[in-house]
């Protein structure tokens, strides 16, 4: 008798913080299976996802639904659609927030099913919860049963199982059932969910199929299969066969998407996708100054693997260990003894790749080759231009790369707004001329340009040390005629990850940055108009926090 084929089902749609765990769950299923994989997603996450021919993607949209259970629902939608793609036997459904840590085949699937035909791990709490088994069961009896169906009877206490429905197990026809039973009810339930002020989820419909509805068909999984933070004491274990990071709804955060990426580690997913160099001059250079990146810089160059251009890292003399994290094959590193600021660094690194083409990329911002290829295919036409894609950041907030000019308007607002005065920023940013349209700037967080263009503008002005130095080549580029194109691609830019610097020096280098702007491009006496203000400003700001300093102590005393 031949082996049963398998399956992964995954549903990834939301905020950017999906689509990257998302990136990090395929890249694991890729790694340690030879399953197909059906992934449905909107077009916000799919731009994210790995490449591979083993991928099925079921395009939907999502955008400002009614009720938040129609993110649920969509898990069973992407179910519907897995099963009739693929005859496989076996379908393992993973959130978006679980990895794979080693191989798996399908023989240890049937293994784990044994006799039954479903199967899930029981979660034994709630972190940070005092909740356990009679409070699930209560849970279940009055609020998941009763809603879905009122006229069913629970289980005895001893028979219940609190199954989680991060990772699930089924064989396709057992699948099948649980999702026509679950359209059933839905057709008859309320569209919201809403069980008093607790939203049921797709948890709820598998535990009732679980405990009440065809309890013995149901197995409980062993806890490697779904190893959860949320639950779990000593996260992640080395032996466990699914890490699942629990998000309890609210989205992965930026921390869980890294520490996801830990676990999965570096490496081709597909060896047949993965690309080597020619040995010819590199098409495109990346170029990334890091300054105390290590966060995020591990991370960038992960998504710049397995390509054939050149990486070219300039090390402002970072003290965290970022270098730890760059050197690698296929990186070019050069390490500065100082910290000479981006414009300088850049600069520099441009001068030392004979690419045609240059991408200026924090560490904080991840590419993805369809934005890689739509620049070159840009630049291909237009060789005098700078290209820049849009960017979003990690709440999903998106932010456009081509910016307006730099009004005079504008530089007043920034700086009362970065110095305690947000309320008449926000009036200033109201008035006609704040954006000047005559010209734009490129956001350079993800900047392409031909290299012959970036040398024949000058580069970037070294006059800045950090911040304003993307306006300022975007004031050159007008001033000569040039063009900046904005890409139809948008690329997560986690902003203020790429370096670590204290919130109160990062807001003195910017401020630096616009005063100096002031100064160079309209004249001593707007800059010392601002220059002023910005002094009052900072001295407003010292004698509110000295009163508020003395305010406490006069409290503590009492």
């Amino acid at each position: 008798m031949s082996e049963p084929t398998a399956a992964i089902c995954m549903l990834a749609v939301g905020k950017p913080g999906y689509a990257l765990a998302a990136r990090e769950a395929l890249t694991s299923f890729l790694r340690h299976t030879d399953f197909e994989i059906y992934v449905t997603a909107d077009s916000a996450v799919a731009p994210f996802l790995p490449q591979s021919p083993r991928i099925h993607l079921n395009l939907i949209s999502l955008s400002a639904p009614e009720h938040r259970s129609s993110y649920f629902r969509a898990k069973f939608d992407a179910l519907v659609w897995c099963l009739d793609q693929t005859s496989a036997a076996i379908i393992l459904q993973v959130d978006v927030d679980a990895v794979l840590l080693r191989p798996l085949g399908a023989a240890e699937m049937v293994a784990a099913l044994g006799d039954r035909r479903i199967g899930m791990v029981e979660q034994t709490g709630i972190s940070g919860s005092e909740m356990r088994g009679d409070d699930f069961f209560e849970h279940y009896r009055s609020q998941s049963l009763a809603f879905i169906d009122a006229s069913a009877e629970p289980p005895p206490r001893h028979a219940f199982h609190y199954f989680n429905s991060g990772v699930v197990l089924a064989y396709r026809d057992e699948m099948r059932r649980f999702l026509d039973w679950a359209d059933e009810r839905q057709r008859v339930l309320p569209a919201d969910h809403m069980a008093g002020a607790y939203m049921l989820g797709d948890q709820a419909y598998f535990q009732v199929w679980a405990n009440t509805v065809a309890p013995d068909s149901c197995r409980a999984l062993p806890w490697q299969w779904n190893h959860c933070s949320h639950w779990d004491a000593g996260f992640p274990r080395k032996d466990a066969l699914i890490a699942h990071f629990s998000n309890f709804r609210n989205g992965p955060e930026f921390e869980t998407v890294m520490a996801m990426h830990a676990l999965v580690g570096n490496g081709p997913t597909d060896p047949e996708l993965e690309q080597t160099s020619t040995g010819q001059d590199a098409e495109l250079a990346f170029i990334i100054i890091t300054y105390n990146s290590s966060r995020v810089i591990g991370y960038c160059l992960d998504a710049l693997a397995n390509r054939k251009h050149e990486i070219i890292v300039i090390d402002n003399a970072s003290t965290d260990g970022t270098l730890d994290h760059v050197t690698r094959e296929g990186v070019t590193i050069i390490r500065n003894t100082r910290n000479e600021g981006f414009a300088a660094a850049a600069n520099r690194a441009a001068a030392a790749t004979s690419a045609v083409h240059l991408c200026f990329l924090n560490p904080d911002c991840l590419m993805t080759p369809a934005a890689v290829e739509a620049a070159l295919s840009t630049l291909r036409q237009r060789p005098d231009a700078m290209v820049v894609p849009d960017y979003v950041d990690w709440h999903g907030n998106p932010t456009a790369g081509r910016q307006p000019g730099y009004s005079r308007l504008k530089l007043t607002a920034d700086i009362l707004d970065n110095n305690g005065m947000a309320k008449l920023a926000r009036r200033l940013r109201r008035l006609p001329g704040y954006d000047l349209e005559s010209w734009s700037w490129p956001l350079a967080a993800a900047l392409f340009v031909r290299r012959d263009t970036f040398h024949a503008v000058g580069g970037f002005d070294e006059r800045y040390f950090c911040y304003m130095e993307d306006v300022a080549i975007g004031f050159e580029m007008s001033r000569r005629g040039l063009e900046i194109i904005r890409l139809g691609h948008v690329l997560p830019h986690f902003g203020q990850h790429g370096a670590d610097i204290p919130s109160s020096g990062r807001v003195r280098l910017i401020d630096a940055a616009r005063l100096k702007f002031a100064r160079l491009h309209y004249g001593r006496t707007l800059a010392t108009a601002l220059a002023a203000m910005h002094w009052v400003l900072l001295r407003r700001l010292a004698i509110k926090g000295a009163w508020r300093r003395q305010r406490r102590r006069g409290m503590g005393s009492r």
